[in-house]
């Protein structure tokens, strides 16, 4: 099911942007589920409607420690649920469970000249913060190589 949402989600943004994820193999889905960082989103009768993933610290992207910030990583829903706020939800899980880890923010990013999903975070109430042009080479996945991203925050009350 997960390659599923995937699978829709490229072709989704293949479709409005001409560029998409690239496939990601089995294991590394399977590795991020063993280390409790992959997620689904699950409809009123159980059957999944969306995935992402999070990470603890992104030091090629944000230039950070472990500690500061909650990462989201590869929201993505199945088409016959958009317009059900899947995204929304994800957000306010993930704001709960940074501020359960005393994190100061929730970021994400996303390609840089997305515009669409670019308002879209915003509207999901992330501030715009800046671009980055990441490294040729580095320990990200290879799509990331070269890629200029747009960072997004929340910034968390944790009082």
């Amino acid at each position: 099911m997960v390659e599923e949402i995937y699978s829709e989600a490229r072709a989704y943004q293949q479709q409005l942007t001409g560029y998409s994820w690239p496939v990601f193999s089995r294991s590394f889905i399977e590795q991020e589920i063993k280390e409790t960082r992959h997620y689904k989103v699950v409809d009123e009768e159980g059957r999944i409607a969306g995935v992402f993933s999070i990470v603890f610290a992104e030091p090629v992207i944000w230039n950070d420690q472990e500690g500061e910030a909650l990462y989201l990583h590869r929201m993505a829903s199945l088409k016959k649920y958009h317009g059900n706020n899947i995204a929304r939800k994800i957000v306010d899980w993930a704001m709960l469970e940074a501020r359960k880890l005393n994190r100061n923010y929730l970021r994400l990013d996303t390609w840089a000249n997305n515009e669409g999903l670019t308002a879209y975070y915003q509207r999901l109430g992330f501030e715009w913060v800046g671009k980055k042009k990441l490294p040729p080479e580095s320990d990200l996945m290879d799509h990331y190589n070269n890629l200029e991203v747009n960072l997004f925050q929340i910034r968390l009350d944790n009082n």
